[in-house]
Order: C-alpha cells, then structure tokens, then sequence
C-alpha cells in the first residue's frame, strides 16, 4: 500500500505524503550514511590517534592528545551543521537533530575511543611505555598521572560532555542564522516572529538570529581572549594599534576585542529585530477593522 492519505473537502480530493511515523530513527540512519558516515570514521580515527598520543606525552607539549576528547565534539557538530544547507520543511527537523547531535552523536565517537583505550592499556607493553615515559618527566605524566581508571573515565566522560556542547554552540553560531537568512519563514515557525507579515518578517528574523549567532560567538571570544570589561575597550584598541607597525600583536588581546565588538552588533541586531516585530505587530493591529 502507498504511504500516502487521501483528505476529502467539498469539491476536492488531494493527496499528501504522510508524516515520517519514525522521525528518531530516520534521523539517526541518516547520521551513519554518506558524508556523515566519512566524519564519524575521521573523528573515531583522531581519537584513537589522540589516545596513543597521550601513552609518550608525559609533558603535555603535543596538541594531539586533545583529540581523543575533542573528537566526539567534531563528529557531532558536524551532524548539526549539515543542516544549515540542507532543504527544510520545518523547524522541527532542527530541533530533532540539535537532539540526536547533542546526546546520540557524542557517543559514536565516545564508546569507541574509549573501548580501544581500555583494550590498550590492559597490554603490559603499554603500560610500561605510560611509566617510562613519566620517568623521564620527574615521574609525571600530563595525561596518566592521576592512575589508569581515572584517565578512562575521563577521556569517553570528558569526550561526551564536549559532544553535547559543541552542536549547541553550531546551532546558534551557524545553523539557525543561516536558516533564518534562507529559509526564514522555517526560522521564525513557531515564534511571534510568525505573527509577522512575511516581508517584515523575513527581515526580522535574519535580524534576531543572525545577532544571536554574533552575539554567542563574541561570549566565547570575550571569555577566551585576555581582556577585562568593556570599559577596557578603548584602552586596548590604542595598545594594539599602536603595536602593529612594530610587527607585534597580542592576539588574546585582539581576540578579546573581536568578541566584544561582535557583542555590542549581535545584541544591537537582535534589539533592531525585535523593535521591527513590534512596529509590524503594532501597525497590523492598527489596521485591523473596528480599531
């Protein structure tokens, strides 16, 4: 039988696809194919490179042994972002995905990193090689210090948590002010963005989620850059300038300025966007009869 329902009207008889009855496991199937399916590969393969990374790096120095946390992180956040230029129907696929990308992905990458780590130190080889290489270190290693059942808690623990954090941070840097520039009626379902005529809603909503997605990104850079309050911002704009032509530049501190400029246009976008759904909303009432 064709999954397919017939609605009956006065005058009219259409068909129309039915809803997807498994919308979880189509999401997920959809996870483990094609380019998806490349990336998990990639990202399980970093982080098993990342794990023996970490077996010789008693001090820490090489930036490899990152990946066997960070890989999880790369996986899932790939699976939000494929959704900013894929065609939509409605918000909801996003919602689903944000999901499955923030609890499911992280745990593809997770588990399997973890399982070879646990299979590689139970080889006596393996954990002499963590032992020597603490020894040449003063008897400290950067990674395995703290003992063997601590190190593979935390790498598949640690992984999972940075899993679940770096697809909410794609959605709103990325995938939602993408969709709300080419798709803004899906961006705006939902909200009082909808209650919008569609031309002022269109810009409105671009407006909203593109200053969010600013104003996200610039928090991070604020917190990862070396900088005080705002109130530091000119300050630090005359040291750096006046550190440029002598080929020097402090780049926490520009970091730092970067983050708070998009601060400043992501919160004033998002004001703008706002201010215009009022307007629109204020405007359409006026013209409604009877007022």
């Amino acid at each position: 039988m064709s999954a397919r329902r017939t609605s009956i009207e006065p005058d009219r008889v259409s068909e129309e696809p039915m809803d997807d009855p498994h919308p979880f496991r189509t999401d997920l199937r959809a996870m483990l194919g094609g380019a998806n399916l490349v990336v998990l590969i990639i990202a399980i393969a970093g982080g098993v490179w990342g794990v023996f990374d970490t077996l010789t790096d008693a001090g820490g120095d090489r930036p490899w042994g990152t990946l066997s946390i960070a890989a999880p992180g790369i996986y899932a956040g790939w699976c939000m972002l494929e959704i900013a230029w894929k065609r939509l129907s409605q918000v909801a696929t996003v919602l689903l995905r944000m999901v499955t990308s923030c609890f499911v992905a992280p745990l593809f990458v997770a588990v399997p990193v973890g399982v070879v780590q646990a299979i590689a130190v139970a080889f006596p080889g393996v954990r002499q090689a963590i032992d020597d290489a603490a020894a040449a270190n003063d008897d400290f290693h950067y990674w395995w210090s703290e003992g063997l059942g601590a190190q593979l808690a935390l790498v598949p623990g640690a992984g999972y948590v940075v899993g679940m954090c770096v697809p909410l941070a794609v959605v709103l840097i990325i995938v939602m002010p993408v969709i709300s520039l080419r798709a803004p009626r899906i961006a705006a379902e939902g909200s009082h963005l909808e209650k919008v005529e569609p031309v002022r809603r269109d810009a409105a909503t671009a407006f909203v989620f593109v200053g969010l997605g600013a104003t996200t990104l610039g928090i991070g850079l604020w917190l990862f850059g070396d900088g005080g309050s705002i109130v530091e911002f000119p300050e630090c704009v005359a040291r750096l300038l006046s550190a440029v032509p002598f080929g020097y530049v402090m780049w926490d501190e520009a970091v730092w300025l970067i983050g708070v400029v998009l601060v400043v246009l992501g919160v004033a976008s998002m004001a703008w966007g706002c201010v215009r759904v009022l307007i629109a909303r204020g405007r359409a009432a006026a013209e409604e009869p009877g007022r």
